[in-house]
């Protein structure tokens, strides 16, 4: 991992990039007015311009709110994936995300991979991640961070892996612990 200075959970934060590309972009024209309640309720009051930054805490609450009015009465796991795959494309729409995804593009699965470490760095202020090669189509990617939102980390780093070109992406999470907070994620796709 990089020597980023750590950053205490409490002062994490998501950049408003990432909160745009959800409920500005992926959920454009999908937000009903008990959504847009219960999250102005959390502090994302979609009235008004969003803010630089969210507190990570405070994202995490707002994903599972997105996730139960977007996606009622579809098991949790399946909701949050559903959620992440529209993220990926949401954020593709933003300023920042059209770029990053340009350069994806270009970059074909492996180099992808290799500067997810930056792309991710760019997405808030604490995030770190270490790869390990484990064969040409194979990485794991140790993670400074656990979310509690079964599936959408898999499903979006699934999702980046198809804007790169990757054929087949699978993504699965091999380890978490929210007490430190750290997980891993073991990335395969089938080479072309």
């Amino acid at each position: 991992m990089t020597t980023r200075k750590p950053v205490p959970v409490e002062q994490r934060h998501v950049y408003v990039q990432v909160v745009e590309g959800l409920l500005q972009h992926a959920l454009h024209g999908q937000i009903s007015p008990r959504l847009k309640q219960r999250l102005k309720q959390v502090g994302v009051d979609l009235d008004r311009p969003l803010l630089p930054v969210y507190p990570v805490s405070l994202w995490m609450h707002c994903l599972t709110i997105i996730a139960e009015e977007t996606y009622p009465g579809v098991p949790r796991e399946e909701a949050f994936r559903r959620l992440a795959e529209a993220h990926v494309q949401g954020y593709g729409r933003t300023v920042i995300g059209r770029a990053v995804y340009g350069v994806m593009r270009l970059l074909g699965p492996r180099r992808l991979v290799l500067r997810l470490p930056q792309t991710l760095r760019a997405t808030d202020n604490y995030t770190e991640a270490e790869l390990i090669e484990r064969g040409p189509t194979t990485y794991e990617m140790r993670m400074n961070s656990a979310v509690d939102a079964p599936g959408y980390v898999e499903a979006l780093f699934e999702g980046m892996l198809r804007v790169g070109g990757a054929d087949s992406p699978q993504v699965t999470k091999t380890h978490a612990d929210p007490a430190i907070p750290s997980s891993t994620y073991l990335l395969t796709w089938k080479d072309r």
